[in-house]
């Protein structure tokens, strides 16, 4: 009689046992299976090398041109990556544009925001009267409307003054500027 309990006892184990390998075995190929669909999805549609994108206004006029090492465009996201990018953006009024660079960049939203990361300047250093300049390591632009933003610590150069601060707002068509926090800086008259 306790031979008989023992073997039964060994073979409900060895049915359990083996259950327990089966139900690890799908879990793991369940597991598998949902990282390579994800996987799937981040695979970009399409990319371009040394490459440019200009957008147009609805009157047609030319409102903004970005050129880049490398686009690459993830439909999921609807976002397009960009390596070494490199843009103007071209004011309503037509005689003012602004120029910027950065190391990457991320185009959001068909172009109405565009993330900066990584040494990134934006400038209308060929405006004569009032010239300016703005460093940081991250910009948000916003071109459709002639506005910037930064929540990092930002440098600006104009004619006469020296600023920096952490937290940037810069209205591109009125150069209004508003430093959040930590503001220094220094401004000097011209000698005549």
């Amino acid at each position: 009689m306790i031979t008989l309990l023992r073997s039964r006892w060994l073979y409900i184990n060895l049915v359990t046992l083996g259950l327990v390998g089966l139900l690890v075995l799908w879990w793991w190929q369940k597991a598998l299976q949902q990282t390579s669909e994800q996987d799937a999805q981040w695979i970009p549609d399409y990319y371009m090398t040394n490459a440019t994108i200009s957008q147009y206004d609805e009157m047609g006029s030319l409102s903004s041109k970005i050129t880049a090492q490398r686009f690459t465009h993830i439909q999921e996201f609807g976002t397009t990556d960009m390596l070494q990018p490199r843009f103007n953006i071209y004011l309503a009024d037509g005689d003012s544009a602004w120029f910027g660079k950065a190391d990457e960049g991320l185009i959001l939203d068909s172009g109405a925001q565009v993330n900066l990361t990584g040494n990134a300047l934006v400038t209308n250093g060929p405006d004569i009267n009032r010239p300016l300049s703005l460093t940081s390591q991250s910009l948000r632009l916003f071109p459709q409307q002639n506005y910037a933003e930064s929540d990092q610590r930002a440098s600006l150069t104009s004619k006469y003054s020296d600023l920096t601060g952490t937290g940037m707002r810069l209205t591109l068509d009125t150069q209004r500027l508003l430093l959040l926090n930590k503001v220094k800086g220094t401004h000097s008259t011209p000698r005549n």
